[in-house]
């Protein structure tokens, strides 16, 4: 939350990252993802990215994300 807070304020561009998606069941994963954005009070322009590291999950869309960054 309060990485989340100094990235608001800074004016810099902020991706939220959901890591651990495969320890959810399908049907948690929106209810979730609502949560943590409203958690930390993300406006709808912030993406949040649903992550899976296990089974791979929301992988391109991070790297397309730290791509356009470069």
């Amino acid at each position: 939350m309060t990485m989340a807070e100094y990235f608001k304020g800074s004016g810099c561009r902020l991706v939220v990252v959901a890591n651990k998606l495969d320890k959810l069941k399908k049907s948690e994963i929106e209810p979730n993802m609502a949560l943590i954005r409203e958690t930390l009070a993300l406006p709808e322009n912030v993406l949040l990215i649903p992550f899976s590291a296990e089974k791979g999950q929301g992988r391109d869309t991070l790297l397309a994300e730290i791509v356009k960054l470069l």
